[in-house]
């Protein structure tokens, strides 16, 4: 980041306030190389907190939920939402399993033997 490209950015709405308020070190900038707004925290090295190009996101609510204080409610969302997605990957995995399983014993009881290459065709779809 070119700190030369940015400046404070004091807006009609009153985010920038808003913004001052959820932390006194973070600063509602605009961005004049990228063309773009930005959130930045001066008290620890310039570190941008978010961009964004125009107010119809809800800044506010963004910036106190991403705060280091929520960490842990943010880290244990993400960790459900992983469990969740396991879950969801371990029940499709089974349901793939039994459709197979259930076609190769169709197919056994249709014919009199099974060719391997009839299992690697069941196996391959």
């Amino acid at each position: 980041m070119d700190i030369r490209f940015i400046e404070p950015y004091k807006d009609m709405y009153n985010y920038y306030n808003l913004i001052t308020k959820i932390n006194p070190n973070y600063t509602l900038c605009f961005d004049k190389k990228n063309k773009n707004f930005v959130v930045i925290n001066f008290a620890n090295n310039n570190e941008i907190c978010l961009k964004f190009n125009d107010f119809s996101l809800n800044i506010e609510n963004y910036l106190q939920k991403m705060q280091i204080s929520n960490s842990k409610i943010i880290f244990d969302f993400i960790e459900e939402n992983n469990e969740k997605i396991d879950r969801k990957n371990t029940q499709n995995l089974i349901n793939n399993v039994e459709t197979r399983i259930e076609e190769l014993v169709w197919l056994s009881r249709r014919t009199n033997k099974i060719l391997p290459s009839d299992i690697n065709k069941i196996i391959e779809v």
